[in-house]
């Protein structure tokens, strides 16, 4: 079970899409054709569910225009590009389980 905040993430999400499609005149079923995906991965997006891949997701965003938009937004949380660099020089390539002796 999600978080309710990331189940009002996903709705906010899924509205933002299907209006973004709607503007532009297209049907689920075109929508899908220009993303080489399912009207079916369309239409289960729309309703705001999860379970779509991230791939696709993106590959909607960007089909509809709202692409920069969500990277911006990304970009915003927390740090700086630069910040950000900074950071991930400085960490492990990996995390290793710590074992309780």
């Amino acid at each position: 079970m999600l978080p309710f905040e990331a189940e009002d993430a996903a709705k906010i999400l899924a509205a933002k899409i299907r209006s973004a499609r709607i503007i532009r005149g297209w049907t689920q079923d075109e929508l899908a054709q220009r993303c080489e995906i399912s009207k079916r991965t369309i239409s289960t997006l729309e309703t705001g569910s999860v379970s779509v891949q991230l791939g696709f997701v993106l590959k909607v965003l960007w089909a509809v225009g709202l692409i920069n938009d969500f990277i911006r937004q990304i970009e915003s949380v927390g740090m700086n590009d630069h910040e950000f660099a900074l950071l991930q020089a400085t960490l492990p390539k990996r995390v290793r389980p710590k074992w309780n002796v």
